[in-house]
């Protein structure tokens, strides 16, 4: 049972925008895990070392960033239905480019040196900058009244200012400026990145595809109309002050920020425990995941908690987590309904299209769930009490990784089975080329 109510699906951009981000995403998130196993509790020791900068924006950058960029190709013609202009050369564009300069920073981060450093960032600028442009683009055109198409343009506005931070850090890492209390900085560049981009994001999407995917209750109008603005308000508080040299009590805003996610958090929790869809499936299981780590990860911070605990918990409770579960979510919808799609525009009615579970199953995606918590219980070990648990955590995260990046690939190649099919006009049922059948 799935409830698409209020989706313009005819403004879709080709399903191989998204996918391109979608299904490369899980290999940097495996690429962090093997540098973990390859450099043991030596990456535990401090978040300031070199692979443990490379493993945050492997994550951070290659496989968070990379799902947030596919998802807002796709979403935003389908949820606020204003189509991203020149979609599939953005895209192309914004992917290779992120990619490429991805393995440049966290190459530069381990010892390539400020050539590396420099050259990932500026390809990450230009990656960036063409989604900005895009979307930004769309957003401008979409109707201002959705509460979404506001979270989301706040969402686009943190990705720009955590873009500039980023860009400071490394001309200060390259000896080109200047720059009082270092570490304050890196914090706010984390906090606009975690929170800004991906959390507002995340809140943007959620009032959604909650209701759509597990057919919830809506969010209350409060929640919708001030969450999203209160976690850019309290970020930019946090910006201010540490500009004007109140470091020390920028804790303030990013308290508001974290404030208005527990509560965002909170309100979904309850929302899908009314849910009318009472099967708890994997993606379910993941939001509920990414809600505990995101819970404790604020509590340990109120109390001046171990920051390394606390990072682990954002951004791989959270940060890996939640996106998982919603690709196990939009990835088999985006196959279903592309083929939809298609065999309409084939005149295809009497050829039968896979369910959801058809492209991904469901019994798999459980089992990553498991991977997942695993990964997730030894990170948080190594960070805090068993260092020496580093390398089995970094090898645990790798498999969840590379399971999720099989499971896409499934999915993806199920999709071109079929849309093949329907592209040459046979009449061959879906049963005799696999993927499982509609009812």
């Amino acid at each position: 049972m799935l409830n698409a109510a209020g989706l313009s699906l005819d403004q879709a951009p080709p399903i191989a925008v998204p996918f391109r981000f979608f299904l490369t995403a899980p290999l940097f998130a495996c690429a962090a895990g093997l540098i973990l196993v390859w450099e043991g509790d030596g990456a535990s020791v401090s978040r300031w070392t070199p692979p443990a900068l490379a493993v945050v924006h492997l994550v951070s950058l290659g496989f968070l960033t990379q799902v947030m960029c596919g998802a807002l190709f796709q979403m935003l013609p389908v949820l606020a239905g204003a189509p991203v202009p020149a979609a599939v050369a953005a895209g192309r564009w914004t992917h290779g480019l992120l990619l490429a300069g991805t393995v440049g920073l966290c190459v530069g981060f381990v010892g390539g040196g400020w050539i590396w450093l420099t050259g990932g960032a500026a390809l990450v600028t230009g990656s960036l900058a063409i989604f900005l442009g895009a979307i930004g683009r769309a957003l401008a055109q979409a109707a201002s009244g959705s509460q979404t198409v506001k979270a989301m343009r706040l969402s686009l506005a943190a990705l720009a200012v955590t873009l500039g931070l980023g860009l400071t850090l490394v001309a200060y890492l390259s000896g080109w400026v200047h720059l009082d209390r270092f570490p304050e900085w890196v914090d706010i560049h984390l906090a606009w990145g975690l929170l800004g981009w991906a959390g507002i994001l995340i809140m943007a999407v959620g009032y959604q595809v909650v209701p759509m995917f597990h057919v919830t209750p809506p969010y209350p109008r409060w929640m919708l109309v001030w969450s999203a603005p209160l976690a850019f308000l309290g970020l930019t508080v946090a910006l201010a002050l540490t500009g004007i040299g109140l470091g020390p009590y920028a804790a303030v805003g990013i308290g508001l920020s974290i404030l208005s996610f527990v509560a965002f958090g909170l309100m979904t929790l309850g929302t899908q425990l009314r849910r009318q869809r009472r099967r708890v499936d994997a993606t379910l299981l993941h939001w509920w995941i990414a809600i505990m780590a995101a819970l404790a990860a604020a509590v340990l911070w109120l109390v001046s908690g171990p920051s390394l605990v606390v990072g682990v918990l954002a951004l791989f409770g959270v940060g890996v987590g939640l996106p998982s579960g919603m690709l196990f979510k939009i990835v088999p919808f985006l196959c279903w309904f592309h083929l939809q799609s298609r065999q309409v525009a084939t005149q295809r009615f009497d050829y039968r299209i896979p369910t959801m579970h058809g492209f991904l199953a469901e019994r798999a995606a459980r089992f990553h769930v498991g991977v997942h918590v695993a990964a997730l219980g030894l990170l948080i070990s190594g960070a805090s009490i068993a260092p020496g648990m580093v390398r089995l955590a970094g090898l645990t995260l790798a498999i969840s990784s590379a399971l999720l990046a099989g499971l896409l690939a499934h999915a993806a190649m199920v999709y071109r089975r079929h849309a093949a099919v329907l592209s040459a006009g046979a009449s061959t049922p879906a049963s005799k080329i696999g993927g499982g059948t509609s009812r």
